[in-house]
Formats: structure tokens, C-alpha cells, sequence
């Protein structure tokens, strides 16, 4: 079974110069090494001999471990030995940018992801150094300055839902930023052993209300995108379910780790592994682990089919932890744009995008 968009995640490494308590990769106690191009670029043809076209189109994404370790050589050896099997398919890297950006870097952000690519931020759990923040912050500038299209991901950590939503839109546009997309916490990696770093469910609910109040108020959609609403709104304006409340994930994602192993989600793929690089494709994708992984995430807790607002959550990223009877939706949030169902606002947040199945 393979959907008609694919999603990869392609590390180059699964260590990274960082440390973050809530990595889902065990950051710098991730493995060492690089991938291998060779048998990467092997099974990205074996893949196009299985299944030629991806009508939907998708993504191919540098990830890690912090991926920009790698020799930019090695990934422009893939890129070029990949990009002419599904020319709809566009190219991207997750990345911490904390480093020095030596134009060998840059020209990676430059021609393959054609200035279009992703980093992180988070409050007080990714830079131990202040000064390591402000490379960070300097390297957003120059880039954005330069016309990259940056989308940052922002983990909502305990510490986040004591800030003003605002307070975190308005300094990320203020860096140049056009999008910015929040993640809740999941328990994998450094995460499972940092509780204190999880705000509450009931927490979260509250604090994705008080965003949507001050981003109304403040009007953001006139000058940042915030893909974490786009999400919600697609539900309700064109009855799509997009990014993790699709349900699909499974069925569409592979994440390559760098010592050659495979799996879904990237969140899982360092614990949860189903296949590796030399496997035979239908072998790989008719896994038993695989196969496991789809029917986890299309099986809803039993609660998501009498919620009023299913129909728009669909049940939400299947990774996510329910607190009792509590999800890690934002239900109150629903319910209410559900009620009031102001279209005209909700498209001028969604602006042209029109959600993806």
C-alpha cells in the first residue's frame, strides 16, 4: 500500500552538534556516521521501478540528526542521482542552522531546496550558549534578507504555553520569517527522559485558544503564516484534513535513517524500524512493522467517534498521548471556530492554500 504522495525523510546523520532535551533522535547520542549515498540513491530507483508516479507530488527532506553535517557533497551526490525520478517532487532540509554558513552550505539551500526550507526554534531547550541563539538569529536574517522562504518549527514545551503567543509571532516575523508551525511534544528520544519539559493537555487546549484570539486580534495572517491554524481551517473551509490530522501518514512517509534502516514517522523511526536499504521494495512495503504502524494510526481512540468535532480533527497526529479522557488536540479552539463559522476570516488566515488529503 503506498498513497499517492510520498514524504521522505532522508538523514544524512543521526547525530547532531546540539543536544535538545525533547529530540526525538537523541541528539548528540545519536549514531555517528553518514549515509550512504550509494545504496540511497539505489533504493530511490528500486522505489521509482515500483511505483513511477506520485500524482500528488510530495517531498524529499534532508533531516537528522542535524542533516547539514554532512558533507554538502554527498547530498548533492543524491539530489542529482534522485531528482530526475519524480520531477513534481520538490527537495527540502530540517535544520538546526546553529553553524558557520560556508557557501557550500548555502548553495545546498540555494539549489536544492530553491531557497525553500525549514529550521527550529524552541524556548530554552535547544542553545545552551546565548551566543549560539544569536548565530542562529543571524543566520535567519542573512537568509531571509538573501529571499530564502524559511518555515520554523516551534516545539511547544512547557515554557512556550507561559509565553504570549504574540510575543513568539511577532519575533519571528520581525526575523524575516514567512511561516512558522507548532508541534506538540511527542515521548521519543530525550523527550521520554525530560517530562518536566510537557505542559499539560488541558494546558495546551488553553493555550491554542488564547493564539487564535491574539492572532484575530493582531491580524497576523497580514504578515506571518501560521501553518499550525492552516491545518485546522482547511477542515473547516474545504473539508480536507492536512499534515498530521490526515491519518495517512504512514502510508505516505518513509524515514531513511543514516545507518540504512527504515521507518514511518520520523518521531519513531529510531525505535520503531520496519525494513532497511536493502531490502526488496514489496518486501518493505507489505512488513508486517509497517503494516502495523498503518493500523495504529487509522484506528482511533474510542472517545475521537463521539467528539463533536471529529469531523475536523479526525482524531489528530496518532502519536500524540491522551491524559485520560483529555486529547492533545485543540478541542476547545474547534469547537469554537466550528460554531461561529466565520469563513471570511478563516480564508484570510488560509490565504491561498487549500489544504492537502
Amino acid at each position: 500500500m503506498l498513497a499517492d504522495d510520498l514524504m521522505i525523510y532522508l538523514k544524512t546523520t543521526d547525530t547532531c552538534q546540539l543536544n535538545c532535551d525533547h529530540c526525538f533522535t537523541n541528539g548528540k547520542n545519536g549514531k555517528k556516521g553518514w549515509f550512504d549515498t550509494v545504496k540511497v540513491i539505489d533504493f530511490f530507483n528500486r522505489l521509482h521501478d515500483y511505483k513511477s508516479e506520485f500524482p500528488k507530488g510530495g517531498n524529499i527532506s534532508f533531516h537528522g540528526g542535524e542533516p547539514m553535517l554532512a558533507p554538502p557533497e554527498k547530498m548533492f551526490e543524491v539530489w542529482n542521482g534522485v531528482k530526475h525520478l519524480w520531477p513534481n517532487i520538490w527537495w527540502s532540509v530540517q535544520t538546526n542552522l546553529t553553524y558557520p554558513l560556508i557557501p557550500k552550505k548555502v548553495a545546498v539551500f540555494e539549489e536544492i531546496c530553491n531557497k525553500n526550507w525549514g529550521t527550529s526554534w524552541d524556548k530554552g531547550i535547544r542553545w545552551p550558549d546565548i551566543n549560539q541563539e544569536l548565530l542562529w538569529e543571524h543566520n535567519v536574517k542573512e537568509m531571509t534578507q538573501a529571499g530564502h522562504e524559511i518555515t520554523v518549527m516551534i516545539s511547544i514545551s512547557k515554557a512556550i504555553t507561559e509565553m504570549e503567543p504574540i510575543e513568539i509571532l511577532d519575533k519571528m516575523a520581525a526575523l524575516g520569517i514567512e511561516h512558522v508551525n507548532f508541534e506538540r511534544l511527542t515521548h521519543n528520544g530525550n523527550a521520554n527522559l525530560n517530562p518536566h519539559l510537557f505542559a499539560t493537555n488541558k494546558e495546551l487546549d488553553a493555550w491554542f485558544v488564547k493564539m487564535w484570539d491574539q492572532s484575530a486580534e493582531y491580524k497576523t495572517y497580514e504578515y506571518i503564516d501560521n501553518n499550525f491554524f492552516d491545518s485546522i481551517l482547511t477542515s473547516l473551509v474545504y473539508r480536507t484534513h492536512s499534515g498530521c490530522r490526515c491519518r495517512g501518514c504512514e502510508q505516505k512517509i518513509f524515514t531513511l535513517n543514516a545507518d540504512g534502516t527504515i521507518g514511518g514517522c520520523p518521531n519513531a523511526a529510531v525505535e520503531n524500524t520496519y525494513g532497511t536499504l536493502d531490502d526488496d521494495i514489496e518486501t518493505l512495503i507489505n512488513s508486517p512493522g509497517r503494516a502495523c504502524s498503518i493500523q495504529d494510526e487509522i484506528i482511533r481512540h474510542p472517545l475521537c467517534y463521539t467528539c463533536p468535532v471529529f469531523d475536523i480533527c479526525n482524531g489528530d497526529c496518532h502519536q500524540l498521548s491522551w491524559q485520560g479522557s483529555t486529547c492533545a488536540a485543540p478541542k476547545s479552539l474547534m469547537i469554537r471556530l466550528k460554531e461561529e463559522e466565520n469563513i471570511p476570516l478563516y480564508k484570510k488566515f488560509l490565504g491561498d492554500f487549500m489544504g492537502q488529503e
